[in-house]
């Protein structure tokens, strides 16, 4: 009986059943229950041991069976409480899980001890003491157990409570989006990317100021190098663009609206030159900011703006395939001088950038360290992958998952080093600015 009431009455599911009761017009109807039972045995005890005609025996008797009654009434209303706290899909999801071994060392599987919408998402929150984040990470297994896709993990209130954010497996991302200028942010700072499962995916420069796009040939990285690009100049940003690979892609209207640095016509040697010219102009300007900012004491751009209720333009210098500026390879020893000078300007400017207002984002094939060396794809916080193989997801994204999670026939598809799967807005350069 003992052990019945124990595989009950759960902690979790008390504390939920309590929350639940609590939010409830009866929240004062348990507590009441338990005392009108107190009083009643304590009446019950206190007419008996005053009556002169009770033996001692049957009053001892009295005191044993009014205490059982309160006894079994706490019990019965804690389980009660824990019967109300418990998701009605707990004990099938626990079996699911059991089925596919997603347990811990002892062999008991998590407690789901909720199960509520958020949106479009359903969220289920997990607790166990004994089953680390990272189990949950691995999140195929629990997926295929029980038939949804996990869109985000979060802990709740302390590690031993997860959250996952789900959607039902039979969702798909569409096969287009057209990019609208409506859609375009009201926030500074925020470029939108793209659609999740979920919802609109966006990039806030405040947070994560650099930006590094990889994926295969093919992939679409370039297409949403783009619509990044001409966000910020929608925004009024002031946009410098490298693309040594001809130039055909930045014509016409991007070179009214932005800087473009090519080798088309004077050659790669030449636009480096012009690039290196271009990025010192940048050092100098970041080295003015700083003066700038430590002189009136301000922590960032957006509180220098605020302040004097001026506009400081934000920069951004977008490079589609860095690996076409960096490479050194057949270079003599003056050529190869200038690019270790451009290395060099890169990297400040990803390290020091971020708080000025100055921005980098990235489009390449394969950012290996022969190409992007560590100390500056260490400051891109946000990494973005296309279509790829595993080896070259793990150079991206430190993770297999580009290659596991996006169709080798899709174009679009990306998977950030956050784990979310989306796909980018289709931007139509003819309606562009």
């Amino acid at each position: 009986m003992i052990h019945k009431f124990k595989s009950k009455i759960k902690i979790p599911y008390l504390i939920n059943g309590c929350k639940k009761i609590w939010n409830k017009k009866y929240r004062i109807l348990f507590p009441l229950i338990f005392l009108i039972a107190v009083c009643c045995s304590w009446f019950a005890l206190d007419q008996n041991i005053h009556s002169i005609t009770i033996e001692w025996l049957e009053t001892f008797l009295l005191w044993i069976i009014s205490g059982l009654m309160i006894a079994f009434i706490i019990i019965g209303e804690l389980l009660i409480v824990s019967l109300i706290g418990t998701p009605l899909s707990a004990t099938r999801v626990q079996k699911c899980l059991a089925s596919v071994g997603f347990t811990d060392k002892a062999g008991k599987t998590p407690l789901l001890v909720s199960r509520f919408k958020d949106g479009k998402a359903e969220v289920f929150e997990f607790y166990s003491p004994t089953i680390p984040l990272k189990e949950y990470e691995k999140k195929s297994i629990i997926e295929n157990a029980m038939n949804i896709q996990i869109v985000d993990i979060t802990v709740g209130n302390d590690l031993q409570h997860i959250q996952l954010k789900t959607v039902p497996a039979k969702n798909k991302l569409p096969d287009k989006i057209e990019w609208d200028n409506s859609l375009l942010s009201k926030k500074t700072s925020e470029l939108i990317l793209g659609e999740s499962l979920l919802d609109t995916v966006s990039v806030d420069l405040d947070i994560s100021p650099h930006i590094l796009i990889g994926g295969s040939t093919g992939s679409g990285k370039s297409v949403l190098f783009k619509l990044m690009l001409a966000q910020c100049i929608q925004k009024g940003f002031d946009v410098y663009i490298a693309d040594f690979k001809g130039g055909v892609d930045f014509n016409g209207q991007w070179r009214e609206k932005a800087e473009v640095f090519t080798n088309a016509r004077i050659g790669i040697e030449e636009a480096r030159k012009k690039l290196l010219k271009r990025l010192t102009y940048l050092e100098n300007e970041l080295d003015t900011r700083i003066a700038l900012f430590d002189k009136y004491k301000c922590k960032d751009i957006i509180q220098y703006n605020k302040r004097f209720n001026c506009n400081l333009q934000r920069i951004v210098f977008g490079c589609d395939e860095i690996a076409e500026l960096l490479d050194k390879t057949g270079f003599d020893k003056d050529n190869k001088a200038v690019v270790a000078q451009i290395e060099s300007k890169i990297s400040l400017l990803a390290r020091q950038g971020r708080a000025f207002g100055i921005h980098l984002i990235f489009a390449t094939q394969r950012p290996d360290s022969e190409i992007l060396k560590g100390q500056i794809k260490n400051n891109f916080d946000i990494r973005i992958c296309g279509r790829a193989d595993k080896v070259l997801s793990q150079i991206i994204l430190d993770t297999p998952e580009a290659a596991e999670k996006i169709p080798k026939d899709k174009q679009g598809v990306f998977l950030t080093n956050t784990g979310v799967l989306f796909k980018a807005y289709y931007l139509n350069e003819d309606y562009m600015f």
